[in-house]
């Protein structure tokens, strides 16, 4: 299948790299390189899990001792595997990022990220990581676009509809503003649990909250990226509202499991208000088709990333329990 995407053709090189270098733990143990799983022949090997630990105290500016390696590997792990099969997919559907096009994403990145860590300054391997994480995500939103864009179309009946369930809002609707970050679980709560306990370890220190969401949560919710909207309450989980009953303003919660959606969360409450407190004025056309677009689109993404983990072009490899959940495929 080819798609009309305007970036440049080019065939990515598929290396098998094993040992870049032999780190070492606090306790001076070596750890061991091997592979933990292969995406179309592409090995994923503790290394690559350890150099991606190593980078997370500098980019959120918090204090990670190395001994707590094996608590954070299995987000890492999970992180690492999607990008690969998302450039896998990238290959097979002869999707490219053009060089210029990665280095303007990078250099935004990086602007973005010296707001909160003005002297930051990041060392090749980190660079290699981030570009690599940027070609994963963009070669993604294109595969996305290109293979469904036109399912995502808003029609003008459907913004008429759209306006007209604004108006009819009563004004004593509530509302609710906050942001999440969320790690989902089939069988496992605990293991969920634990990671999202090193994740709030990281917030307490100071990271920045939109920050360590966009890096860990696996919700395509907008308010991972840091955009806080006014929710009203009828559309969210009963847990979730219970949630912020209790919670108090301005400060994070959790973690929290919420067996309703299978997931355990952080959140940071961020206001209540009524409708007629807003003083919101009707989005112009515009606005709502984009609405209801990325409502469309972020349907579709969650059940292209259920495929990719479903689907038979990885292997988990036997020994590597202790770096990835058990909800993925062994």
């Amino acid at each position: 299948m080819r798609f009309k995407i305007n970036v440049t053709k080019f065939f990515l090189k598929i290396i098998f790299r094993c040992s870049i270098f032999t780190p070492i733990l606090s306790n001076a143990d070596k750890i061991d390189c091997f592979v933990l799983a292969t995406v179309q022949k592409r090995p994923i090997t503790t290394l690559d899990v350890w150099a991606r630990f190593l980078f997370l105290p500098k980019i959120h500016q918090v204090f990670i001792p190395q001994a707590s390696f094996f608590q954070y590997a299995p987000s890492i792990f999970r992180q690492i595997l999607m990008e690969r099969l998302q450039l896998a997919l990238a290959v097979q559907y002869k999707i490219e990022i053009p060089a210029q096009q990665l280095e303007q994403m990078y250099r935004f990145w990086l602007k973005d990220l010296k707001k909160s860590c003005p002297t930051v300054s990041l060392l090749p391997e980190e660079i290699k990581i981030i570009k690599e994480q940027l070609r994963a995500n963009l070669s993604w939103d294109s595969y996305i676009e290109g293979r469904y864009g036109s399912d995502f179309f808003v029609s003008k009946e459907e913004i008429a509809a759209y306006k007209k369930n604004w108006y009819q809002r009563p004004a004593t609707l509530k509302y609710i503003r906050y942001g999440e970050i969320v790690i989902f679980y089939k069988l496992h709560p605990e293991e969920a649990l634990k990671e999202m306990t090193n994740i709030r370890d990281m917030l307490d220190q100071g990271a920045p909250f939109p920050q360590v969401a966009s890096q860990f949560s696996q919700s395509n919710s907008k308010k991972n990226a840091g955009i806080v909207e006014w929710i009203p309450e009828h559309m969210l989980e009963p847990d979730l509202l219970k949630i912020f009953s209790e919670s108090t303003e301005g400060q994070i919660s959790g973690p929290y499991v919420l067996k309703n959606l299978r997931a355990v969360v952080c959140v940071v409450f961020l206001g209540r208000k009524m409708q007629k407190e807003l003083k919101q004025v009707c989005p112009p056309d515009s606005e709502i088709r984009a609405i209801l677009r990325h409502e469309r689109k972020k349907s579709r993404i969650q059940q292209e990333i259920d495929k990719l983990l479903n689907g038979e072009n990885y292997e988990i490899l036997k020994g590597a329990e202790k770096y990835f959940s058990p909800d993925l495929k062994e």
